[in-house]
């Protein structure tokens, strides 16, 4: 779980980049695909940045998250949406939903593909027949081993960030944050990378149909990015 000073500098000065480009061209692929979505859930929501623009788009959005802090976060600035905290391994509401999320490489961070398959068996429970479960995974060409690299929040806080691999498969995000050149706290991330053959076989086991796996989620933007994105339907 993402410390509550993590999660303070991720709202505050971070990753809001993703949700906000993933949201807009997820709006953009269902105009194009003529596909209505009335209901939406995001797994591992973060701060609730997609959850907003699909409600602001007339979407009854709701999110859950392994981290309190987060939530917590997401509640504050739009306490309109529905947010649980929640384990998305065991989660399974009570109601359905048109479209289900998971995004930023959050399936990246469960480790056994048990679960991972436990997941897929849950979210078919709880989307609509002809909903759509679109998700990404990272891509390994675009996750080596790197020297450290910097961000700059703003000209008080800054971040160095460093991947390694080990042995095992597993990818460690080191984050340091400083503030006015002074050590801050230091956050470390675990992930595994996953076979998207693996994943896609994992669906269609599970009753899923596979209408994309590609590293760019439309067709004709020209832009490839470091993730799978896979579109899978019920």
């Amino acid at each position: 779980m993402y410390s509550d000073a993590f999660c303070k500098v991720y709202n505050e000065f971070g990753w809001n980049y993703f949700p906000e480009a993933f949201g807009e061209q997820l709006l953009l692929w269902m105009q194009q695909n003529q596909i209505t979505v009335k209901s939406s859930l995001d797994l591992a929501c973060g701060t609730g940045i997609l959850c907003e623009i699909l409600h602001e788009h007339g979407i009854q959005a709701a999110g859950m998250d392994f981290s309190e802090g987060m939530i917590a976060i997401a509640r504050e600035s739009n306490p309109e949406i529905c947010y649980e905290v929640a384990d998305m391994i065991q989660y399974c509401p009570d109601r359905r939903f048109d479209l289900v999320t998971c995004t930023g490489d959050a399936m990246n961070h469960i480790i056994d593909l048990k679960d991972v398959e436990q997941i897929f068996r849950n979210v078919y429970t709880y989307l609509n027949t002809g909903g759509y479960f679109i998700f990404d995974i990272l891509n390994e060409k675009e996750v080596s081993s790197s020297e450290p690299f910097h961000l700059d929040f703003s000209n008080e806080i800054k971040a160095q960030f460093l991947i390694t691999h080990n042995r095992n498969g597993r990818i460690n995000l080191k984050t340091t944050v400083y503030e006015n050149g002074e050590f801050q706290f230091e956050e470390n991330i675990t992930e595994i990378l996953h076979d998207p053959d693996v994943i896609c076989d994992l669906l269609r086991k599970n009753g899923f149909q596979i209408i994309k796996c590609a590293d760019q989620l439309l067709d004709d933007t020209g832009v490839h990015g470091t993730t799978w994105f896979i579109i899978a339907k019920k």
